[in-house]
């Protein structure tokens, strides 16, 4: 499979993974406005493929044995011999006739199917207070999404006066990879530039915003149960939004970005003169190479901070969307093969949501909110 990201589709507003159908550089499909099923979701992201537990083993040559007549014993040749490992299993895919490994278990491990694993949320959307936007999968099956919008939303003021509004999205995933769980996580879209940003996990932890649920006893009990939890999330929408305005309402220039963005890309989480330190022996010990490629990647970040979509290079608020515009649009624009497009847009979205780029921006949130208080 040459894309990390499978076939995708999506609701309402085009996601800007999106690309550009006429041109052919497209990797979702478009199923309309209106409010459709989990199930419908799956099976036109072509994710209605099943997956099994199976006795995980190994193949060996023994020798072959044939029994004599007098009840003797000799040896001719070689057989294949199949031996089952303990405790252990695989989940496997079948998917088109074709059937592929996504991960190890032990037996006490649930496997659920994707027409099954998020039909829990179908009430909420029957009721209104859910419209699934976007559906997809990753690395080959071993996680599936459904992005889901609520009908929160609440409204952000810069310090100039300009105001951004933004929705909040429940991101649910299911992993098929035998070590993940079901995973339930808020997050927020600006309407303004598309940017979807989640609580960083120690955040989110701490607020109980995530839920998550084991592939283990009675999944679909537990679902219910995180159904009823989701609901909780509208009681912490003013939560949310406080933080943020408090990021609109936080002076932060364009010499205070810059540093900022500087030890974000080198990963420091630390007080200021740890950051300070570590910056330094980064400078000391980097090889010319690192130093361009990492001065490049701050001063594109710093471009969005003054002049990415909306934004006034001003305020904490500008250094979040600066980040999460730098990796939720990635500019594909200068690759013109549109194959190697597409695969660059699906590593993109890959990272953006649980990769380098979704460690990144927790970071960016984690470290704006502790500047904040």
């Amino acid at each position: 499979m040459s894309h990390n990201v499978e076939k995708m589709v999506f609701t309402g507003k085009s996601p800007w993974w999106y690309g550009n159908r006429s041109q052919g550089t497209a990797i979702g499909t478009y199923l309309g406005d209106d409010a459709i099923t989990s199930e419908q979701a799956m099976i036109a992201a072509d994710l209605d493929w099943k997956v099994d537990k199976v006795t995980a083993g190994y193949r060996s040559l023994v020798p072959r044995v044939i029994n004599l007549v007098d009840g003797q014993q000799v040896e001719d040749g070689l057989v294949s011999k199949w031996t089952e490992v303990e405790g252990e299993k695989f989940l496997v895919r079948t998917k088109d006739g074709q059937r592929n490994v996504l991960g190890r278990c032990t037996d006490g491990y649930q496997e659920f199917q994707n027409t099954e694993g998020f039909a829990f949320l179908d009430g909420l959307v029957d009721e209104g207070n859910l419209l699934y936007h976007t559906a997809g999968s990753l690395e080959g099956g071993k996680f599936v999404w459904i992005l889901a919008q609520t009908p929160i939303s609440w409204t952000i003021k810069r310090l100039s006066g300009k105001e951004d509004k933004h929705y909040s999205f429940l991101n649910c995933l299911l992993g098929h990879d035998g070590k993940s769980s079901i995973s339930l996580i808020p997050t927020n879209v600006n309407v303004v530039c598309a940017n979807t940003q989640g609580y960083a996990d120690s955040i989110a932890e701490r607020e109980n915003l995530i839920f998550r649920i084991p592939h283990r006893g009675d999944i679909k009990a537990k679902l219910d149960l995180a159904a009823t939890a989701i609901e909780t999330l509208s009681d912490r929408a003013e939560g949310e939004r406080a933080i943020l305005q408090g990021f609109a309402q936080q002076a932060m220039n364009t010499d205070e970005f810059i540093d900022f963005a500087t030890s974000i890309f080198l990963g420091i989480d630390g007080s200021k003169e740890e950051t300070e330190e570590l910056v330094s022996k980064f400078y000391e010990d980097a090889t010319p190479r690192s130093k361009t490629i990492l001065e490049n990647k701050v001063a594109a970040v710093a471009l969005n901070f003054e002049h990415g979509q909306g934004n006034e290079g001003a305020s904490s608020y500008d250094a979040l969307q600066a980040f999460t515009e730098y990796f939720d649009h990635f500019n594909l624009d200068h690759i013109k093969d549109k194959i190697e497009q597409g695969k660059r847009a699906a590593k993109a979205v890959q990272s953006s949501w649980i990769g380098a780029g979704a460690e990144r921006k927790s970071l960016v949130y984690k470290r704006l909110n502790e500047r904040l208080h």
